[in-house]
């Protein structure tokens, strides 16, 4: 294992800061109350004028307060990425209603270009993890709000976000066949996230 370079952790937490805040200055510009309906999640006015978004997640709650930009996550789901994926879905959420036609990840704007990123993020791992283990999956699923869905051996629909449903199937594996997954998203995810996000977004 190659050692990190001296400063290299302490690099990487600075660049992550300057993302959160410069996605915070970004948020700060757009009309919450307005983009709260939009993306379906909740603006409480508090004591002094600051504003808490309350915005549903896998199950969980993410709470945002402006303008201070204390966020905070369940522990179970935090990550940077989420932190920041949250925000540009407060800015960008566009209010167009949820399609329920599922494609994949190439179908979406743009997503050709990533779209062999999938499989080995998403897919075979998913598959690797649970094709084996009948109703692990199942069980992972329900602890972060997972919906069932009635495709392949076990599916399931997700909400990183109220409108940005993600599908997950898995076929279970066997003596001639391995364990298989696809990961699917809602046609009009595209109106809340763009595309690069919902690839940082689906893993």
């Amino acid at each position: 294992m190659n050692p990190s370079r001296p400063g290299q952790s302490s690099d990487r937490e600075a660049r992550r800061t300057r993302t959160i805040d410069a996605a915070l200055r970004e948020l700060g510009q757009v009309n919450l109350e307005e983009q709260a309906l939009k993306g379906g999640f909740t603006c409480h006015i508090l004591d002094g004028g600051s504003r808490r978004l309350t915005i549903p997640c896998l199950g969980g709650e993410l709470l945002i307060t402006m303008p201070s930009g204390e966020i905070s996550v369940p522990s179970k789901i935090d990550s940077f990425s989420i932190r920041v994926l949250a925000l540009r879905y407060v800015k960008l959420a566009s209010g167009i209603p949820i399609c329920g036609e599922w494609i994949s990840y190439r179908d979406l704007p743009g997503g050709r270009f990533y779209a062999a990123t999938i499989s080995p993020t998403v897919e075979k791992p998913l598959a690797r993890i649970y094709g084996g283990k009948r109703g692990l999956f199942t069980e992972a699923a329900r602890e972060l709000g997972g919906e069932p869905a009635g495709y392949g051996d076990e599916s399931f629909i997700f909400h990183p976000f109220p409108r940005t449903p993600i599908l997950l199937v898995l076929h279970w594996g066997d003596e001639e066949f391995e364990a298989e997954s696809r990961v699917l998203f809602d046609r009009c995810c595209s109106g809340y996230l763009n595309t690069d996000d919902l690839k940082v977004l689906a893993p």
